[in-house]
């Protein structure tokens, strides 16, 4: 065969590439014609035999045949070389046999570059030839010449050769053992991992076992495979790490063992920790590195040979996962990537365990909304102010009503108001239990009954949309909130005693000579400016005691910051992650003064007028009344009977006994007990506290228990509202405290705020029948129950 003859015998080609073609064997007069012909590059082919003649008419010097598939050499082999060779390299061969007379005894000074390793026995050759074996301390180079010097370096690079400069010239040697060639690299070691390399002048490095590794980078046998690390998977291949790691098992460095991580919210699915939703890590704290652990997962997810060796293991600590109360609020979106292993809060949501909310955000009972239009705003406070006139002109209309009617007597704003008590009272409770639940999804149209119960729960300091919505110098923290609480009554106090001593200057001059007519305006006034206080100071008293409670230091939360390390940790205010407790000395001893000063004191004041006033003026009456089981109608008189009745008691004081049996005069107190108790321990020691859990269901059950059995309100519709508000809360209690499958948790959430607003509704429809009545006898003709004997009067209703 004359590939090189068949038009011109006389080729000036001195180079030739012939490497990596899969050729199988070289026939006679293969390179005839190539008189000219110096290095012949035949390497990495599938050559197993040659043809006797194969090298007639060259003037081949070197010539490089490693990487084939050459069992022996004989003489026929090399029988029509030239006696210009000078390297002959048939490394990288299966060659197990050399005959003394592979090469002419003519031969001057060749050397033959063998893997002595796998030879039977060292063939005994001529003096002029040299057999050199080939190993990492010995490795045959190739000087480059001619005007092709880079070409010819670039093509030797590509077969794992790398190439120095000497003397001005590329010196060119295959890539030693434990590495492997790379084109723009040269010759680079053999990874760390399932990785090693045995042999010279290898594109590649060969692959340990599965389930065995080499630790160090540049491994020359397959004996320094060793078996992968304890947490690791055995059945898989080891890649650029010491094996991957089993499921819920995770690494910090990339050739050790994987530890074991299977702890809420935490995903160690991936071979390294990253953050599931609904839970929270801070990265910010001193020991933690997030710049370092992201270049590490990075790494980790990028199984190549390219990496920085600083990222290989994270040497900083990770910090301790904590679940979110509102689990919707740490979202962790795309976590596992590592542009988002920090985690991330919801829209809206920011700061610690993603608690708070943004600028341009307001909280809805933990539910970060964003602020409307001030529009709406303006419209909200409006609609406040109304109802606050409201109130003014019922608590007028009861002064007014109180001159007129008998005592046992209950007039339209009597009933009113004593509904409004209940829902109150209500409302309160339920409002701080939802706070501190956290756990229902107000999506939708359960948004505006959300906004509906925190409404109700008349805190003065959240009445309407919070004002930072208008401006975000307006935001006021707990701490704030603590002090205006404090401030209002004392405030309060003084406006209505100044309004009074006005009013008194005001009257000497307009009624100087009129002393009875100014007595009778001044006990007016006193009597009005007495009942706005006392009820002003009964609605504000529960979210005051709530605002203080949340100041104890029992209200503070410890958080440890680091796995397996609970000496470092930070204490934060249970009400308001951004407030650190140990800051708060002061508010401290603020709250214990106020718990004496203000929440013992005003129920012992409350006690004491009580008693005074109520159980001091109890009188028996003779009245005329329906009896039916134990209950009482105030509409129809049938049947004369005792009952005790209050005496004469102040206008101020009747909205706190009137709408109880006598013998209960003191149940108002026992209310503001209830309400205090029910949130108290939920402000203190927070929801997730089992024994909250426990006393919390105990002090409802006593309560609904109590009203059972007494029965303390003298109107039947009252105490049957009474007992559903609290049956009501009984309920919250008991949903919140017993896990609920998550396929069940909108439902039960829907259902439990539609049970809540049931209150407002009954009130709402009561209100409206008992103004139906009222107009309807009044202005359209209604006969009124009329005089029965000397003991029976017509009610109003």
């Amino acid at each position: 065969m004359n590939l090189f003859c068949s038009a011109n015998c006389s080729h000036k080609l001195g180079w030739l590439f012939l490497d990596k073609n899969n050729l199988t064997y070289l026939q006679d007069n293969t390179f005839k014609g190539l008189p000219k012909l110096t290095h012949l590059f035949v390497n990495g082919n599938n050559i197993h035999s040659l043809g006797g003649n194969v090298f007639v008419g060259t003037g081949i010097e070197h010539i490089f045949m490693f990487s084939n598939k050459l069992n022996s050499l004989t003489n026929k082999s090399f029988s029509s070389i030239s006696s210009s060779v000078r390297k002959i390299h048939v490394y990288k061969n299966n060659i197990t046999i050399i005959s003394d007379d592979v090469l002419p005894a003519t031969m001057n000074m060749l050397t033959l570059y063998v893997d002595c390793g796998k030879l039977d026995e060292l063939p005994k050759l001529p003096q002029n030839i040299t057999i050199s074996c080939v190993k990492d301390t010995v490795l045959p180079d190739i000087k480059i010449t001619g005007k092709y010097v880079n070409s010819i370096k670039a093509t030797l690079t590509g077969d794992a050769f790398e190439c120095t400069a000497s003397m001005g010239k590329p010196n060119c040697h295959p890539c030693p053992s434990g590495t492997f060639g790379d084109r723009d690299k040269g010759c680079s070691p053999c990874p760390a991992g399932g990785y090693y390399q045995d042999e010279i002048g290898s594109t590649q490095c060969k692959k340990c076992k599965d389930g065995t590794f080499a630790r160090q980078s540049g491994s020359k046998s397959s004996e320094n495979c060793e078996v992968c690390p304890e947490g690791t998977n055995f059945t898989l291949f080891a890649g650029h790490r010491a094996c991957f790691c089993k499921m819920d098992y995770a690494r910090i460095d990339r050739y050790k063992g994987c530890s074991l991580c299977y702890k809420p919210g935490v995903n160690c699915s991936n071979d390294y920790q990253s953050i599931r939703f609904g839970y929270y890590w801070n990265w910010s704290f001193q020991g933690a590195n997030i710049t370092a652990y992201t270049s590490f997962v990075s790494l980790i997810q990028n199984d190549s040979l390219d990496y920085n060796e600083s990222n290989s293991r994270y040497v900083d600590k990770i910090p301790k996962v904590h679940r979110c109360p509102r689990r919707e609020s740490c979202k962790n979106e795309g976590s596992f990537r590592p542009d988002a292993i920090e985690g991330k809060c919801e829209e809206g949501y920011r700061g610690w365990l993603c608690s708070k909310c943004k600028s341009k955000y307001y909280s809805l009972l933990h539910f970060c909304m964003r602020c409307p239009d001030p529009v709406w705003i303006v419209l909200e406070t409006v609609v406040t102010l109304l109802l606050a006139f409201g109130l003014y002109i019922l608590v007028k209309r009861q002064d007014n009503f109180a001159k007129k009617r008998r005592k046992e007597h209950r007039t339209l704003v009597d009933k009113i108001s004593s509904q409004m008590k209940i829902a109150l009272g209500f409302y309160q409770v339920v409002g701080e239990l939802f706070e501190s639940f956290r756990d229902v999804n107000w999506v939708g149209p359960l948004q505006f009954m959300g906004q509906l119960i925190s409404f109700l729960k008349v805190n003065i300091l959240r009445f309407v949309v919070q004002p930072h919505c208008l401006n975000e110098k307006f935001r006021v923290d707990v701490k704030l909130q603590m002090i205006i609480s404090l401030i209002f009554p004392i405030a309060m106090g003084s406006f209505f005693i100044a309004l009074y001593y006005v009013w008194k200057l005001i009257l000497k001059c307009r009624l100087r000579y009129r002393v009875t007519g100014q007595k009778v305006t001044l006990e007016n006034l006193k009597d009005r400016l007495l009942t706005y206080a006392l009820l002003l100071l009964f609605i504000t008293y529960p979210p005051t005691c709530d605002v203080i409670f949340k100041l104890y230091p029992g209200a503070c939360k410890t958080f440890h910051l680091f796995e397996h390390n609970d000496s470092v940790n930070i204490t934060l205010l249970r009400a308001d992650y951004d407030i650190d407790c140990t800051t708060l000395q002061k508010y401290h001893f603020l709250a214990y003064v106020s718990t004496i000063a203000y929440v013992l004191a005003f129920p012992c004041a409350l006690f004491f007028l009580l008693r005074k006033y109520c159980k001091r003026n109890l009188m028996e009456s003779l009245v005329e009344v329906s009896q039916v089981g134990n209950s009482v109608s105030e509409n129809v008189c049938l049947v004369q009977g005792k009952r005790k009745t209050f005496g004469k008691i102040p206008v101020w004081m009747k909205f706190l006994c009137e709408n109880y049996k006598p013998e209960f005069w003191y149940w108002e107190i026992v209310e503001l007990a209830r309400k205090v108790t029910q949130t108290i321990l939920v402000t203190l020691l927070g929801w997730e506290d089992a024994l909250t859990k426990l006393l919390t269901i105990s002090i409802s059950v006593l309560f609904l228990t109590l009203h059972a059995k007494l029965a303390p309100m003298t109107n039947r519709f009252e105490q049957r509202l009474q007992m559903f508000s609290l049956a009501a809360i009984f309920i919250n209690v008991l949903v919140a405290s017993v896990p609920i499958p998550e396929t069940y948790q909108a439902t039960i959430s829907t259902v439990l705020i539609m049970l809540n607003m049931i209150i407002i509704v009954i009130i709402v429809g009561e209100v409206a029948l008992i103004t139906f009545r009222f107009i309807k006898k009044r202005y359209f003709g209604g006969a009124l129950l009329m005089q029965r004997g000397s003991f029976c009067q017509s009610f109003p209703f």
